[in-house]
């Protein structure tokens, strides 16, 4: 259902409306005078004059004489909510946005409340925006009890904080910026940030979304919707609570090298967000994106009027992935015959400190005239010098950039007092002006990924694996019915079998006879290894007998491991002797010690892991990260790609390359794995052995971790 009717609403509701300064039902009537374009307001009211600033006052919702009622504002006590919900459905009222707090926020009894008109709601089909929200303001009406009613405009922005809500809005009035939308999210009991930013990425009066986060609920629907909404405009989200501080502690190596914002890093890359990490950032994007075109390429050119800023700006190109147009030989041909010959012709163009505006226009015009796809655009410096005259510079940018509406200029006047005037042109004019260059290529690299985004080719699924969810479903119910959070080996085996997952084959031997056949199933030769819960080091107790070759061999190994288990752990219980085969490295032309892990992100599901293996994966950290959920055949190569460990696997010093598409392929069956068995709630491989490119990988050591509870999950990391 579209929420429209939230943003351009023909009937409004304020129940607790008031005529009472101070009251929040009277700011947002009075807000309501600033802005309800056509739409019917009334003040909902036992008690009170006719009017309440100047709209009709009713003693109940269920008294306004329309038959529909497109919105309905909450300003009343929380323990009052639940009935007047009563009489919202009775109305067939289609939404509400309840401004109340008193809910979730503040404990258990605020909980009980909020599920109970929650419920009634669902039931219904009536969309909540809220509780504890400032309200939402949208062109067509102001239902919020916010301070000032802001500018019309273009931006749309989202907040899960009523401050940072109202503070933007204080600021855009001295900055110019104009808004389509403001909408505060508060406790986020129904409607969240994915359905709003899906109604705004439809919506025309709509240029960019701007959001400030500090949860995401559902990370699944996020992806879905914000994926397709980057598709058509930008959206910029700063989610705050990165800290380390917020860490989960986990029993993996993959949850504990992710951190605490790995997830939303990744989740934003695939959504094709824009992220911002400080509040001035956020602000600095808004500027730009609200006015500047989007570049055709990912090249632009510096032309400055003094080297030093010059230099810091092609620093700042590099870090920020910004390309360095290299401009073609006429082009340096031309600048070097036209400008004096101290100037630098190449990328930074330094115009040097004498430049007056005429030189600003030629050096401009001249590099414009390469391609746009080589030349996307200009960062223009200017810092005060005697015969710069800022505001005739400003004058000569702006009909540049009328004559070259394809190519994007973005400034950076450099001072105070001197540049004063000629910045204010530039951003009365449309064009980016910014007190430094550094500011101004952040947003250069916005401009850029957004842009980078839409044309991303559509990323391939990995293949379907086809097994029998049945039998390991059998496997994991029975590790929970044992209160083991950990498979077994042997039960592993099981797993990465059915998936098609190389590893040594393991089997569980019960009796001699078994240990005899079954080591000359798996072939020899094989190594054999107590299977007990309680015994974590099998070697102290005599529980590992390597390097096996014969059957007679295997049968007495069987028994002397029995023996030496049950004299040194009669504790323990003993499920049987694994066999297991031995991997001959010696035999390997190149072996390469690989981790693949998974721990479960409480918003984003499956977090894969790859990098370097072995005892010093918490020490050398060469790790990457992708989301399991959506993870594609492009990403399972991209995440080997981003480690140092790749250099090793392409092969150096005459070393031949790994098996790197076989190491791709467990990639992408353990994406598939923990999609398809949410149970499976951690995951490690360590090692994982990738020999020579044609010889294939190996799973040596596998650790699969189960929930134990669906009400109440006890493994380590907490889900």
């Amino acid at each position: 259902m579209s929420l429209e009717f939230f943003f351009k609403p023909k009937v409004i509701a304020v129940i607790g409306g008031s005529s009472s300064p101070g009251k929040v039902g009277n700011a947002v009537m009075r807000n309501l005078v600033a802005r309800h374009a056509d739409a019917k307001v009334y003040a909902v009211n036992p008690k009170g004059d006719d009017l309440v600033e100047g709209f009709p006052r009713v003693p109940r919702v269920v008294d306004i004489p329309e038959k529909v009622v497109d919105v309905a504002i909450m300003c009343i006590p929380a323990r009052m909510v639940v009935d007047a919900v009563e009489d919202c459905i009775a109305k067939k009222v289609k939404g509400l946005v309840v401004i109340t707090a008193g809910f979730k926020e503040v404990g258990p009894e605020g909980a009980r409340l909020e599920q109970q008109f929650l419920a009634r709601c669902k039931e219904s089909g009536t969309r909540v925006l809220g509780p504890n929200c400032l309200g939402l303001i949208s062109l067509f009406h102001n239902s919020s009890f916010a301070p000032l009613t802001p500018k019309e405009g273009a931006v749309a922005m989202l907040s899960q904080s009523g401050a940072v809500m109202t503070g933007v809005s204080d600021w855009s009035a001295v900055n110019d910026l104009g808004f389509s939308a403001f909408v505060s999210l508060g406790n986020k009991a129904d409607v969240d940030e994915a359905d709003i930013i899906e109604y705004l990425a439809k919506d025309p009066a709509t240029r960019i979304i701007v959001c400030y986060l500090e949860s995401i609920n559902d990370g699944t629907k996020f992806i879905d919707v914000v994926s397709k909404a980057t598709k058509v405009k930008p959206v910029i989200i700063l989610k705050s609570g990165v800290s380390d501080a917020g860490a989960r502690a986990a029993s993996s190596h993959t949850g504990s090298l992710a951190g605490s914002d790995i997830a939303y890093d990744l989740a934003f890359s695939k959504a094709g967000v824009i992220r911002a990490k400080t509040l001035s950032e956020l602000f600095s994007y808004c500027k730009t994106f609200s006015v500047s075109k989007f570049p055709l390429s990912e090249s632009f050119a510096i032309v400055t009027n003094a080297g030093g800023p010059g230099i810091i700006s092609t620093d700042a190109f590099v870090s920020e992935g910004v390309g360095i147009a290299r401009f073609s030989p006429n082009i340096i041909q031309e600048l070097r015959e036209k400008l004096p010959t101290e100037a630098a012709v190449y990328n930074p163009v330094d115009i040097i400190g004498d430049a007056p505006p005429e030189r600003y226009d030629l050096a401009l015009r001249t590099v414009f005239k390469d391609a746009v796809d080589a030349c996307a655009g200009s960062l223009v410096i200017l810092t005060p010098q005697a015969n710069t005259f800022p505001s005739r510079v400003a004058d000569v940018m702006i009909k540049i950039h009328e004559d070259f509406p394809e190519h994007v200029m973005i400034a950076s006047f450099i001072g105070g007092k001197n540049v004063a005037e000629g910045a204010g042109k530039l951003r009365a004019a449309g064009i980016p002006c910014y007190d430094f260059p550094e500011e101004a290529i952040k947003n250069i690299a916005g401009l850029i990924k957004f842009t980078r985004f839409g044309k991303r080719p559509a990323e391939t699924p990995v293949p379907e694996v086809g097994v029998d969810k049945a039998r390991i479903q059998a496997i994991l119910d029975g590790a929970r019915a044992e209160n083991r959070p950990m498979l077994l080996n042997y039960e592993c085996s099981d797993v990465f079998s059915a998936y098609g997952i190389p590893h040594p084959k393991t089997r569980l031997a019960k009796t001699q006879n078994e240990a005899r056949e079954l080591a000359t199933e798996v072939g020899f030769p094989v190594v054999m290894k107590v299977v007990s819960p309680q015994i974590v080091h099998k070697t102290d107790v005599g529980g590992v007998v390597l390097n096996i070759k014969t059957e007679d061999e295997a049968e007495q190994a069987f028994v002397r491991i029995l023996s030496s288990v049950q004299r040194m752990r009669p504790d323990a219980t003993i499920h049987g002797i694994e066999v297991q085969e031995m991997i001959n490295r010696a035999a390997k032309k190149k072996t390469t010690e690989l981790i693949i892990g998974m721990s479960r992100d409480p918003q984003f599901g499956p977090l894969i892991m790859f990098g370097m293996g072995g005892i010093y994966v918490n020490f050398l950290k060469d790790v990457s990260f992708r989301l399991g959920n959506f993870l594609s055949v492009e990403d399972s190569r991209k995440i080997i790609q981003e480690t140092k460990t790749y250099a090793l696997l392409r092969g150096v010093r005459g070393e031949p390359p790994s098996a790197i598409e076989d190491v791709e392929a467990v990639l992408q069956k353990v994406s598939r794995l923990v999609r398809e068995f949410p149970d499976v709630v951690e995951l490690d491989i360590n090692p994982l052995l990738a020999f020579a490119k044609g010889e294939g990988v190996s799973a040596v050591d596998i650790k699969i971790t189960v929930k134990l509870s669906q009400a109440a999950p006890t493994h380590l990391d907490g889900h």
